[in-house]
């Protein structure tokens, strides 16, 4: 019983989750967090308050294989995150059902958005709540691999998508300019 009152709940968040991201609110806010294409780490903080039915959005474009980490703190337990493609309903991660902190595969090129918002309960009595998020992108590189070794930031050096590895080369030391 208690596992079917567990998947009824699973189920009601993802479902709600979809309706909410679905919908075009007026007092949404929305900023774009800049990338560095060059940064193997960058971080922001964001600290910002929400109340009602608003619903705040923070964008970033990424590419394939890069992590999105997310540690988001709260003033009100009902204020949760989604991180979803952008123009796409579908959330790659769900704040009701798995909590505050996120750690995301980026699966394609493209903008990605941290979507912050309270739960119905607490909109609709228009509670407001205080909140911190920390926001990181880490590029993706093969474990030892010097980062200049994967420009395009894939996961993948690069050598081995052009056939020209060397297995003379140390790829844990930084790419010699020609």
């Amino acid at each position: 019983m208690k596992l079917l009152l567990l998947i009824g709940f699973c189920f009601s968040v993802a479902t709600s989750s979809l309706v909410f991201a679905e919908q075009n609110l007026p007092n949404s806010r929305h900023y774009e967090l800049l990338a560095s294409d060059i940064a193997v780490q960058q971080s922001w903080q964001v600290k910002d308050t929400i109340k009602g039915y608003e619903m705040l959005e923070y964008q970033i474009n990424l590419n394939k294989g890069t992590t999105l980490k997310v540690d988001f703190s709260p003033s009100n337990l009902s204020n949760y995150f989604n991180i979803l493609p952008k123009g796409n309903p579908t959330a790659l991660f769900v704040g009701p059902a798995k909590g505050d902190h996120a750690e995301v595969k980026i699966p394609n090129n493209g903008d990605y958005v941290i979507r912050v918002f309270l739960m119905r309960n607490a909109a609709r009595r228009d509670e407001q709540s205080e909140f911190t998020a920390d926001i990181t992108v880490l590029k993706n590189t093969l474990k030892g691999m010097h980062p200049s070794w994967d420009v395009d930031g894939d996961g993948v050096n690069d050598c081995e998508k052009d056939g020209s590895c060397d297995h003379t080369v140390d790829y844990s030391l930084p790419r010699k300019s020609n």
